[in-house]
Protein backbone atom coordinates (compact mmCIF):
# COMPACT_ATOMS: atom_id res chain seq x y z
CA UNK A 1 0.00 0.00 0.00
CA UNK A 2 1.47 3.46 -0.88
CA UNK A 3 2.61 5.50 2.09
CA UNK A 4 0.13 8.31 1.30
CA UNK A 5 -2.80 5.92 1.66
CA UNK A 6 -1.48 4.69 5.00
CA UNK A 7 -1.27 8.25 6.35
CA UNK A 8 -4.76 9.06 5.15
CA UNK A 9 -6.25 5.96 6.77
CA UNK A 10 -4.39 6.53 10.05
CA UNK A 11 -5.64 10.06 10.14
CA UNK A 12 -9.21 8.83 9.77
CA UNK A 13 -8.83 6.02 12.33
CA UNK A 14 -6.36 6.95 15.10
CA UNK A 15 -6.58 3.50 16.69
CA UNK A 16 -4.76 1.98 13.67
CA UNK A 17 -0.96 2.05 13.26
CA UNK A 18 1.29 1.73 10.22
CA UNK A 19 2.27 -1.78 11.44
CA UNK A 20 -1.39 -2.83 11.51
CA UNK A 21 -1.85 -1.85 7.88
CA UNK A 22 1.17 -3.71 6.55
CA UNK A 23 0.25 -6.82 4.56
CA UNK A 24 0.54 -10.29 6.07
CA UNK A 25 3.61 -12.07 4.62
CA UNK A 26 3.06 -15.37 2.85
CA UNK A 27 5.06 -17.92 4.89
CA UNK A 28 4.49 -20.59 2.26
CA UNK A 29 7.55 -19.43 0.32
CA UNK A 30 9.71 -21.03 3.00
CA UNK A 31 8.33 -24.46 2.17
CA UNK A 32 8.16 -24.10 -1.60
CA UNK A 33 7.15 -27.55 -2.93
CA UNK A 34 9.73 -29.12 -0.66
CA UNK A 35 8.44 -31.45 1.99
CA UNK A 36 10.10 -31.68 5.40
CA UNK A 37 12.80 -34.38 5.37
CA UNK A 38 11.98 -37.53 7.30
CA UNK A 39 14.31 -38.59 10.08
CA UNK A 40 16.64 -41.46 9.25
CA UNK A 41 15.41 -44.58 11.12
CA UNK A 42 18.98 -45.39 12.09
CA UNK A 43 17.88 -48.27 14.30
CA UNK A 44 17.24 -50.41 11.21
CA UNK A 45 21.01 -50.71 10.74
CA UNK A 46 21.19 -52.80 13.90
CA UNK A 47 23.07 -52.61 17.20
CA UNK A 48 26.51 -52.54 15.58
CA UNK A 49 26.19 -50.40 12.47
CA UNK A 50 23.79 -47.80 13.92
CA UNK A 51 26.35 -46.61 16.52
CA UNK A 52 29.06 -46.73 13.87
CA UNK A 53 27.01 -44.46 11.60
CA UNK A 54 26.34 -42.03 14.46
CA UNK A 55 30.02 -41.91 15.45
CA UNK A 56 31.20 -41.40 11.86
CA UNK A 57 28.60 -38.65 11.37
CA UNK A 58 29.71 -36.91 14.55
CA UNK A 59 33.35 -37.14 13.43
CA UNK A 60 32.41 -35.60 10.07
CA UNK A 61 30.04 -32.98 11.57
CA UNK A 62 27.27 -34.06 9.22
CA UNK A 63 23.82 -35.69 9.42
CA UNK A 64 23.94 -39.50 9.80
CA UNK A 65 22.13 -39.76 6.46
CA UNK A 66 25.34 -38.75 4.68
CA UNK A 67 27.16 -41.72 6.25
CA UNK A 68 24.37 -44.29 5.83
CA UNK A 69 24.00 -43.52 2.10
CA UNK A 70 27.54 -44.45 1.01
CA UNK A 71 27.50 -47.40 3.44
CA UNK A 72 24.47 -48.90 1.67
CA UNK A 73 25.99 -48.37 -1.78
CA UNK A 74 29.37 -49.78 -0.70
CA UNK A 75 27.90 -52.85 1.01
CA UNK A 76 25.72 -53.58 -2.01
CA UNK A 77 28.69 -53.75 -4.41
CA UNK A 78 30.82 -55.76 -1.98
CA UNK A 79 28.04 -58.36 -1.88
CA UNK A 80 27.63 -58.03 -5.61
CA UNK A 81 26.67 -61.03 -7.69
CA UNK A 82 27.81 -63.40 -4.97
CA UNK A 83 24.29 -63.19 -3.50
CA UNK A 84 20.94 -62.17 -4.98
CA UNK A 85 17.77 -61.62 -3.01
CA UNK A 86 14.95 -63.95 -4.07
CA UNK A 87 11.26 -63.29 -3.44
CA UNK A 88 9.94 -66.17 -5.58
CA UNK A 89 11.56 -68.66 -7.98
CA UNK A 90 10.74 -66.22 -10.79
CA UNK A 91 11.72 -62.98 -9.08
CA UNK A 92 15.23 -62.25 -7.87
CA UNK A 93 17.12 -58.99 -7.51
CA UNK A 94 20.83 -58.18 -7.44
CA UNK A 95 21.85 -56.22 -4.34
CA UNK A 96 23.34 -53.25 -6.21
CA UNK A 97 21.92 -49.93 -4.98
CA UNK A 98 22.03 -46.45 -6.46
CA UNK A 99 22.12 -43.80 -3.75
CA UNK A 100 22.24 -40.03 -4.27
CA UNK A 101 22.92 -37.47 -1.54
CA UNK A 102 21.50 -33.98 -1.99
CA UNK A 103 22.54 -30.91 -0.03
CA UNK A 104 24.02 -27.45 -0.27
CA UNK A 105 27.76 -27.01 -0.38
CA UNK A 106 29.17 -27.24 3.14
CA UNK A 107 26.36 -29.39 4.53
CA UNK A 108 28.64 -32.41 4.96
CA UNK A 109 27.94 -34.67 1.96
CA UNK A 110 31.61 -35.30 1.16
CA UNK A 111 32.90 -35.46 4.77
CA UNK A 112 30.18 -38.00 5.57
CA UNK A 113 31.42 -40.32 2.81
CA UNK A 114 35.15 -39.79 3.42
CA UNK A 115 35.61 -42.61 5.89
CA UNK A 116 34.22 -45.19 3.47
CA UNK A 117 35.45 -43.79 0.16
CA UNK A 118 38.86 -42.57 1.33
CA UNK A 119 39.85 -44.98 4.10
CA UNK A 120 37.81 -48.20 3.85
CA UNK A 121 37.23 -49.04 0.18
CA UNK A 122 40.84 -48.38 -0.96
CA UNK A 123 42.06 -50.82 1.71
CA UNK A 124 39.56 -53.44 0.53
CA UNK A 125 40.75 -52.94 -3.05
CA UNK A 126 44.33 -53.55 -1.94
CA UNK A 127 43.20 -56.84 -0.45
CA UNK A 128 41.44 -57.72 -3.71
CA UNK A 129 44.57 -57.33 -5.83
CA UNK A 130 46.85 -59.30 -3.49
CA UNK A 131 47.10 -62.27 -5.86
CA UNK A 132 46.88 -60.28 -9.09
CA UNK A 133 50.67 -60.21 -9.80
CA UNK A 134 50.81 -64.01 -9.53
CA UNK A 135 47.85 -64.44 -11.88
CA UNK A 136 49.38 -62.02 -14.38
CA UNK A 137 52.70 -63.94 -14.34
CA UNK A 138 50.85 -67.23 -14.85
CA UNK A 139 48.97 -65.76 -17.79
CA UNK A 140 52.15 -64.45 -19.40
CA UNK A 141 53.78 -67.86 -18.96
CA UNK A 142 50.75 -69.52 -20.60
CA UNK A 143 51.00 -67.09 -23.52
CA UNK A 144 54.62 -68.03 -24.08
CA UNK A 145 53.75 -71.72 -23.74
CA UNK A 146 51.02 -71.30 -26.36
CA UNK A 147 53.47 -69.58 -28.73
CA UNK A 148 55.97 -72.41 -28.30
CA UNK A 149 53.25 -74.99 -28.94
CA UNK A 150 52.22 -73.17 -32.12
CA UNK A 151 55.82 -73.09 -33.31
CA UNK A 152 56.15 -76.85 -32.73
CA UNK A 153 52.89 -77.49 -34.60
CA UNK A 154 54.01 -75.42 -37.60
CA UNK A 155 57.23 -77.44 -37.75
CA UNK A 156 55.25 -80.71 -37.50
CA UNK A 157 52.96 -79.62 -40.36
CA UNK A 158 55.97 -78.89 -42.57
CA UNK A 159 57.56 -82.23 -41.71
CA UNK A 160 54.29 -84.04 -42.48
CA UNK A 161 54.06 -82.29 -45.84
CA UNK A 162 57.55 -83.48 -46.76
CA UNK A 163 56.91 -87.08 -45.75
CA UNK A 164 53.31 -87.29 -46.93
CA UNK A 165 52.08 -88.06 -43.45
CA UNK A 166 48.71 -86.71 -42.21
CA UNK A 167 48.92 -83.17 -40.91
CA UNK A 168 48.68 -82.97 -37.11
CA UNK A 169 45.83 -81.08 -35.44
CA UNK A 170 46.67 -77.67 -34.02
CA UNK A 171 47.36 -77.53 -30.29
CA UNK A 172 44.60 -76.63 -27.85
CA UNK A 173 46.46 -74.21 -25.60
CA UNK A 174 44.21 -71.20 -25.11
CA UNK A 175 45.86 -68.58 -22.92
CA UNK A 176 42.59 -66.73 -22.42
CA UNK A 177 42.33 -62.97 -22.09
CA UNK A 178 44.81 -61.05 -20.02
CA UNK A 179 43.70 -60.85 -16.39
CA UNK A 180 42.73 -57.38 -15.22
CA UNK A 181 43.56 -55.89 -11.86
CA UNK A 182 40.40 -56.29 -9.72
CA UNK A 183 38.24 -53.20 -9.34
CA UNK A 184 35.77 -52.11 -6.72
CA UNK A 185 35.31 -48.41 -7.50
CA UNK A 186 35.35 -46.54 -10.78
CA UNK A 187 35.26 -42.84 -11.63
CA UNK A 188 35.94 -43.20 -15.36
CA UNK A 189 32.48 -44.08 -16.62
CA UNK A 190 32.88 -44.55 -20.36
CA UNK A 191 30.73 -47.42 -21.52
CA UNK A 192 33.52 -49.49 -23.06
CA UNK A 193 35.75 -49.17 -20.00
CA UNK A 194 33.00 -50.12 -17.58
CA UNK A 195 31.85 -52.97 -19.83
CA UNK A 196 35.41 -54.35 -20.05
CA UNK A 197 35.80 -54.30 -16.28
CA UNK A 198 32.42 -55.93 -15.66
CA UNK A 199 33.33 -58.69 -18.12
CA UNK A 200 36.78 -59.36 -16.67
CA UNK A 201 37.97 -57.66 -13.48
CA UNK A 202 34.79 -56.81 -11.62
CA UNK A 203 32.55 -59.82 -11.94
CA UNK A 204 30.69 -58.91 -8.72
CA UNK A 205 29.98 -55.39 -10.01
CA UNK A 206 31.41 -51.89 -9.72
CA UNK A 207 30.67 -48.92 -7.50
CA UNK A 208 30.43 -45.81 -9.67
CA UNK A 209 31.43 -42.86 -7.51
CA UNK A 210 30.71 -39.35 -8.73
CA UNK A 211 31.07 -36.34 -6.48
CA UNK A 212 28.90 -34.49 -8.97
CA UNK A 213 25.88 -36.60 -9.86
CA UNK A 214 24.66 -34.08 -12.44
CA UNK A 215 27.91 -34.37 -14.37
CA UNK A 216 27.49 -38.12 -14.63
CA UNK A 217 23.92 -37.77 -15.91
CA UNK A 218 24.83 -35.05 -18.42
CA UNK A 219 27.79 -37.04 -19.71
CA UNK A 220 25.98 -40.33 -20.23
CA UNK A 221 25.49 -39.82 -23.94
CA UNK A 222 28.43 -37.50 -24.59
CA UNK A 223 30.51 -40.10 -26.47
CA UNK A 224 27.90 -42.70 -27.26
CA UNK A 225 24.26 -42.01 -28.20
CA UNK A 226 23.30 -45.26 -26.49
CA UNK A 227 24.99 -44.24 -23.25
CA UNK A 228 21.89 -43.40 -21.27
CA UNK A 229 20.26 -46.67 -22.27
CA UNK A 230 23.36 -48.57 -21.12
CA UNK A 231 23.18 -47.01 -17.66
CA UNK A 232 19.46 -47.64 -17.36
CA UNK A 233 20.21 -51.30 -18.15
CA UNK A 234 23.06 -51.29 -15.60
CA UNK A 235 20.55 -51.67 -12.77
CA UNK A 236 18.82 -54.94 -13.48
CA UNK A 237 21.70 -57.44 -13.64
CA UNK A 238 20.70 -58.91 -16.99
CA UNK A 239 23.06 -60.11 -19.77
CA UNK A 240 24.31 -57.32 -21.99
CA UNK A 241 26.48 -57.13 -25.10
CA UNK A 242 28.51 -54.06 -26.07
CA UNK A 243 29.42 -53.92 -29.76
CA UNK A 244 32.62 -52.05 -30.63
CA UNK A 245 33.34 -50.48 -34.02
CA UNK A 246 37.12 -50.83 -33.77
CA UNK A 247 37.10 -54.43 -32.55
CA UNK A 248 35.43 -57.42 -34.18
CA UNK A 249 34.69 -59.15 -30.88
CA UNK A 250 31.88 -57.73 -28.70
CA UNK A 251 32.11 -57.41 -24.91
CA UNK A 252 29.71 -59.85 -23.28
CA UNK A 253 28.68 -58.97 -19.73
CA UNK A 254 26.97 -61.90 -18.00
CA UNK A 255 25.15 -59.68 -15.47
CA UNK A 256 25.11 -55.93 -16.06
CA UNK A 257 24.72 -54.27 -12.66
CA UNK A 258 26.60 -51.45 -10.98
CA UNK A 259 26.14 -49.68 -7.68
CA UNK A 260 26.20 -45.90 -7.70
CA UNK A 261 26.96 -43.26 -5.11
CA UNK A 262 26.84 -39.60 -6.04
CA UNK A 263 26.10 -36.16 -4.64
CA UNK A 264 24.45 -33.05 -6.01
CA UNK A 265 23.19 -29.65 -4.90
CA UNK A 266 19.49 -28.70 -4.76
CA UNK A 267 19.69 -25.99 -7.41
CA UNK A 268 20.95 -28.56 -9.93
CA UNK A 269 18.01 -30.92 -9.46
CA UNK A 270 15.78 -29.23 -12.03
CA UNK A 271 18.55 -29.39 -14.65
CA UNK A 272 19.22 -32.98 -13.65
CA UNK A 273 15.64 -34.07 -14.24
CA UNK A 274 14.75 -32.19 -17.38
CA UNK A 275 13.34 -34.18 -20.26
CA UNK A 276 10.91 -37.10 -20.41
CA UNK A 277 10.78 -39.70 -17.66
CA UNK A 278 12.66 -42.76 -18.93
CA UNK A 279 12.94 -44.41 -15.52
CA UNK A 280 16.52 -43.30 -14.81
CA UNK A 281 15.59 -41.12 -11.83
CA UNK A 282 13.42 -43.80 -10.28
CA UNK A 283 16.51 -45.91 -9.68
CA UNK A 284 18.39 -43.83 -7.09
CA UNK A 285 17.48 -43.84 -3.42
CA UNK A 286 17.54 -40.14 -2.54
CA UNK A 287 18.66 -38.64 0.76
CA UNK A 288 18.42 -34.93 1.55
CA UNK A 289 18.51 -34.19 5.28
CA UNK A 290 18.50 -30.79 6.89
CA UNK A 291 21.99 -29.64 7.93
CA UNK A 292 23.17 -30.05 11.51
CA UNK A 293 24.92 -27.34 13.55
CA UNK A 294 28.64 -27.50 12.88
CA UNK A 295 30.80 -28.55 15.78
CA UNK A 296 34.22 -30.07 16.21
CA UNK A 297 34.45 -33.64 17.46
CA UNK A 298 37.15 -35.74 19.04
CA UNK A 299 35.49 -38.92 17.75
CA UNK A 300 37.30 -41.16 15.25
CA UNK A 301 35.09 -42.54 12.47
CA UNK A 302 35.95 -46.21 13.08
CA UNK A 303 37.59 -47.07 9.78
CA UNK A 304 39.29 -50.23 11.01
CA UNK A 305 36.03 -51.78 12.23
CA UNK A 306 34.43 -51.06 8.86
CA UNK A 307 37.40 -52.56 7.00
CA UNK A 308 37.27 -55.76 9.03
CA UNK A 309 33.50 -56.10 8.78
CA UNK A 310 33.04 -55.22 5.12
CA UNK A 311 35.95 -57.46 4.16
CA UNK A 312 33.67 -60.38 5.03
CA UNK A 313 31.31 -59.18 2.29
CA UNK A 314 34.23 -58.86 -0.11
CA UNK A 315 35.15 -62.50 0.50
CA UNK A 316 31.71 -63.74 -0.53
CA UNK A 317 32.16 -65.46 -3.89
CA UNK A 318 29.95 -66.53 -6.76
CA UNK A 319 28.90 -70.16 -7.06
CA UNK A 320 31.60 -71.88 -9.07
CA UNK A 321 30.88 -73.96 -12.12
CA UNK A 322 31.12 -73.78 -15.89
CA UNK A 323 29.67 -70.29 -15.55
CA UNK A 324 29.95 -68.71 -12.07
CA UNK A 325 26.53 -67.57 -10.89
CA UNK A 326 24.91 -65.82 -7.91
CA UNK A 327 23.74 -67.77 -4.91
CA UNK A 328 20.08 -67.04 -4.25
CA UNK A 329 19.08 -65.91 -0.75
CA UNK A 330 15.30 -66.37 -0.49
CA UNK A 331 12.84 -64.63 1.76
CA UNK A 332 11.28 -66.70 4.50
CA UNK A 333 7.65 -67.73 4.10
CA UNK A 334 6.59 -64.85 6.37
CA UNK A 335 8.87 -62.52 4.43
CA UNK A 336 7.09 -63.44 1.18
CA UNK A 337 3.76 -62.56 2.77
CA UNK A 338 5.24 -59.25 3.92
CA UNK A 339 6.59 -58.35 0.48
CA UNK A 340 3.24 -59.22 -1.09
CA UNK A 341 1.49 -56.83 1.31
CA UNK A 342 4.16 -54.21 0.70
CA UNK A 343 3.70 -54.57 -3.05
CA UNK A 344 -0.06 -54.01 -2.76
CA UNK A 345 0.53 -50.92 -0.61
CA UNK A 346 2.93 -49.55 -3.22
CA UNK A 347 0.38 -50.16 -5.98
CA UNK A 348 -2.16 -48.08 -4.07
CA UNK A 349 0.35 -45.28 -3.50
CA UNK A 350 1.41 -45.37 -7.13
CA UNK A 351 -2.18 -44.96 -8.30
CA UNK A 352 -2.40 -41.69 -6.36
CA UNK A 353 1.01 -40.37 -7.48
CA UNK A 354 2.16 -38.70 -10.66
CA UNK A 355 5.30 -37.76 -12.53
CA UNK A 356 8.67 -38.94 -11.31
CA UNK A 357 7.26 -40.05 -7.96
CA UNK A 358 4.98 -42.51 -9.71
CA UNK A 359 8.00 -44.14 -11.36
CA UNK A 360 9.92 -44.19 -8.08
CA UNK A 361 7.09 -45.96 -6.27
CA UNK A 362 7.00 -48.50 -9.08
CA UNK A 363 10.60 -49.46 -8.23
CA UNK A 364 9.96 -49.67 -4.48
CA UNK A 365 9.19 -53.41 -4.34
CA UNK A 366 12.47 -54.40 -5.94
CA UNK A 367 14.42 -51.82 -3.94
CA UNK A 368 12.94 -53.14 -0.71
CA UNK A 369 14.09 -56.66 -1.61
CA UNK A 370 17.60 -55.36 -2.40
CA UNK A 371 17.72 -53.40 0.85
CA UNK A 372 16.57 -56.43 2.83
CA UNK A 373 19.43 -58.52 1.45
CA UNK A 374 21.98 -55.76 2.10
CA UNK A 375 20.76 -55.23 5.67
CA UNK A 376 20.74 -58.96 6.42
CA UNK A 377 24.35 -59.27 5.28
CA UNK A 378 25.42 -56.02 6.95
CA UNK A 379 24.14 -57.34 10.27
CA UNK A 380 26.00 -60.60 9.65
CA UNK A 381 29.36 -59.06 8.71
CA UNK A 382 29.29 -56.75 11.74
CA UNK A 383 29.06 -59.66 14.19
CA UNK A 384 32.00 -61.14 16.02
CA UNK A 385 32.94 -64.72 15.30
CA UNK A 386 32.97 -66.93 12.24
CA UNK A 387 29.27 -67.59 11.67
CA UNK A 388 28.48 -68.59 8.08
CA UNK A 389 26.61 -66.07 5.92
CA UNK A 390 22.81 -66.19 6.14
CA UNK A 391 21.02 -68.41 3.64
CA UNK A 392 17.63 -66.65 4.03
CA UNK A 393 16.41 -63.07 4.30
CA UNK A 394 14.63 -62.96 7.63
CA UNK A 395 11.39 -61.17 8.41
CA UNK A 396 13.27 -58.66 10.58
CA UNK A 397 15.46 -57.68 7.63
CA UNK A 398 12.51 -57.23 5.27
CA UNK A 399 10.55 -55.27 7.89
CA UNK A 400 13.56 -52.95 8.29
CA UNK A 401 13.88 -52.54 4.51
CA UNK A 402 10.15 -51.80 4.14
CA UNK A 403 10.43 -49.17 6.87
CA UNK A 404 13.37 -47.55 5.10
CA UNK A 405 11.51 -47.46 1.79
CA UNK A 406 8.05 -46.39 2.98
CA UNK A 407 9.00 -43.98 5.76
CA UNK A 408 12.32 -42.61 4.54
CA UNK A 409 13.38 -43.06 0.93
CA UNK A 410 9.98 -42.43 -0.70
CA UNK A 411 9.35 -39.27 1.38
CA UNK A 412 12.87 -38.16 0.42
CA UNK A 413 11.98 -38.76 -3.23
CA UNK A 414 8.92 -36.53 -2.78
CA UNK A 415 11.19 -33.83 -1.37
CA UNK A 416 13.63 -34.10 -4.28
CA UNK A 417 11.03 -34.29 -7.06
CA UNK A 418 8.94 -31.49 -5.57
CA UNK A 419 11.93 -29.18 -5.44
CA UNK A 420 13.00 -30.09 -8.95
CA UNK A 421 9.54 -29.23 -10.31
CA UNK A 422 9.75 -25.58 -9.22
CA UNK A 423 11.07 -22.70 -11.29
CA UNK A 424 14.46 -21.10 -10.75
CA UNK A 425 12.73 -17.94 -9.49
CA UNK A 426 10.72 -19.91 -6.90
CA UNK A 427 13.78 -21.80 -5.71
CA UNK A 428 15.72 -18.56 -5.40
CA UNK A 429 12.91 -16.99 -3.40
CA UNK A 430 12.80 -19.97 -1.05
CA UNK A 431 16.58 -19.86 -0.55
CA UNK A 432 16.50 -16.13 0.11
CA UNK A 433 13.55 -16.42 2.48
CA UNK A 434 15.34 -19.04 4.56
CA UNK A 435 18.39 -16.78 4.84
CA UNK A 436 16.21 -13.84 5.92
CA UNK A 437 14.43 -16.04 8.44
CA UNK A 438 17.75 -17.16 9.95
CA UNK A 439 19.61 -13.81 9.90
CA UNK A 440 16.70 -11.37 10.56
CA UNK A 441 18.14 -8.34 8.75
CA UNK A 442 16.26 -5.03 8.65
CA UNK A 443 17.17 -4.52 4.99
CA UNK A 444 18.27 -6.74 2.16
CA UNK A 445 21.19 -5.41 0.08
CA UNK A 446 21.77 -7.01 -3.30
CA UNK A 447 25.48 -6.18 -3.44
CA UNK A 448 26.10 -7.56 0.07
CA UNK A 449 24.34 -10.82 -0.80
CA UNK A 450 26.29 -11.15 -4.03
CA UNK A 451 29.74 -10.37 -2.61
CA UNK A 452 29.64 -11.59 0.98
CA UNK A 453 26.85 -14.10 1.49
CA UNK A 454 26.81 -16.06 -1.80
CA UNK A 455 23.72 -18.20 -1.31
CA UNK A 456 23.30 -21.33 -3.45
CA UNK A 457 21.71 -20.44 -6.78
CA UNK A 458 21.94 -16.72 -6.02
CA UNK A 459 25.39 -15.86 -7.34
CA UNK A 460 24.57 -12.95 -9.66
CA UNK A 461 22.81 -9.67 -9.00
CA UNK A 462 20.14 -10.61 -11.54
CA UNK A 463 19.37 -13.90 -9.75
CA UNK A 464 19.17 -12.11 -6.39
CA UNK A 465 16.85 -9.44 -7.79
CA UNK A 466 14.49 -12.03 -9.30
CA UNK A 467 14.29 -13.83 -5.96
CA UNK A 468 13.80 -10.57 -4.07
CA UNK A 469 11.03 -9.46 -6.43
CA UNK A 470 9.28 -12.76 -5.79
CA UNK A 471 9.46 -12.01 -2.06
CA UNK A 472 8.01 -8.55 -2.72
CA UNK A 473 5.03 -10.33 -4.28
CA UNK A 474 4.85 -12.56 -1.20
CA UNK A 475 4.85 -9.44 1.05
CA UNK A 476 8.14 -10.31 2.72
CA UNK A 477 9.95 -7.31 1.26
CA UNK A 478 9.21 -3.77 0.16
CA UNK A 479 10.62 -2.76 -3.22
CA UNK A 480 13.70 -0.50 -3.36
CA UNK A 481 13.13 3.20 -2.98
CA UNK A 482 12.67 5.30 -6.11
CA UNK A 483 15.99 6.25 -7.67
CA UNK A 484 17.73 2.93 -6.94
CA UNK A 485 16.72 1.22 -10.14
CA UNK A 486 18.40 -2.06 -10.90
CA UNK A 487 21.33 -1.74 -13.26
CA UNK A 488 22.47 1.61 -11.91
CA UNK A 489 25.43 2.04 -9.61
CA UNK A 490 24.52 2.50 -5.98
CA UNK A 491 22.87 0.55 -3.20
CA UNK A 492 19.82 -1.53 -4.02
CA UNK A 493 18.07 -2.23 -0.74
CA UNK A 494 14.80 -4.00 -0.03
CA UNK A 495 13.17 -3.24 3.32
CA UNK A 496 11.90 -6.19 5.38
CA UNK A 497 8.22 -6.28 6.25
CA UNK A 498 8.21 -5.97 10.10
CA UNK A 499 5.18 -8.23 10.28
CA UNK A 500 7.40 -11.08 9.15
CA UNK A 501 8.81 -11.47 12.65
CA UNK A 502 5.32 -11.43 14.16
CA UNK A 503 4.29 -14.18 11.73
CA UNK A 504 7.41 -16.09 12.63
CA UNK A 505 6.49 -16.04 16.29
Amino acid sequence: MPQLDVVRVIGAAPELTTHDLLPEPDMGVLRLNRRTPPKLPIEVFGPVWAPWISTAAEAAACPPDYVAAPLLASASVLIGHARWGQATPGWAEPPHLWVAAVGDSGNGKSPGADCLLRDVLPELERKMIADYPDRLREWRASVEFAKAADDRWVKQVRDAEKTGAPAPLPPVTPAGSEPQSPRLRQNDVTIERVATLLATAALKGLLIVRDEFAGWIDGMSAYNPAGRGFWIEAYGGRPYRVERQKHPEPIDIPRLAVAVYGTTQPEKLALLMRGPDDGLFARPLWTWPDPVPFQLSRQAPGAQFAINALDRLRELDLQQGDRPSPMMVPLTDEGREMIAAFGREMQQRQARAGGLLRSAIGKARGQALRLALVLELLWWCGQDGMTPPPVQIGTRAFAAAATLMADYFLPMAERVYGDAATSERERGAATLSRWIFAERPTELHVRHLQRNVRLPGLRTAEQIKRAADALVEADWLHPPAAGSAFGQRGRIAYAINPRLWQAAG
